[in-house]
């Protein structure tokens, strides 16, 4: 996906998600790998990142360093913490401390919202966000 010149911190900022979602999938890059994700808002320590997932798309092992929430808009995700199967559909909402999730994997079209808490301004991207 290219870069995008769009604002990623202000006092307020609104966002279509279904437009996102729409513009998203459209990408060639989802079409090649069955994921994408966009970085909405980026402020201080917290990062707001909206993901695309095909039907069956894996994602592998997360490593979360510091707190995150997961909120699936569309579709349902399966993954695995401390050898438990979760499932996690549209309108629930996960919050994740720091750890690993395994196996994340869509079981149907899925987009979701992904909260993060950044340790520091310098923090590397989520395996789910774009680089």
């Amino acid at each position: 996906m290219g870069t995008m010149r769009r604002p990623l911190a202000g006092p307020m900022l609104s966002f279509d998600v279904r437009e996102q979602i729409a513009q998203l999938r459209a990408d060639p890059a989802y079409a090649r790998t069955g994921r994408l994700g966009r970085t909405l808002a980026k402020s201080g320590r917290l990062r707001l990142v909206l993901v695309v997932l095909e039907a069956g798309a894996e994602v592998g092992t997360h490593h979360a360093e510091s707190p995150m929430t997961i909120q699936p808009v569309e579709g349902s995700l399966r993954f695995r913490v401390a050898d438990a199967d979760h499932e996690l559909r549209a309108g629930q909402v996960l919050y994740f401390g720091p750890g690993d999730a395994q196996q994340i994997r869509a079981l149907e079209k899925t987009a979701l919202l992904l909260t993060l808490s950044a340790l520091d301004e310098g923090s590397a991207p989520s395996a789910l966000e774009e680089p």
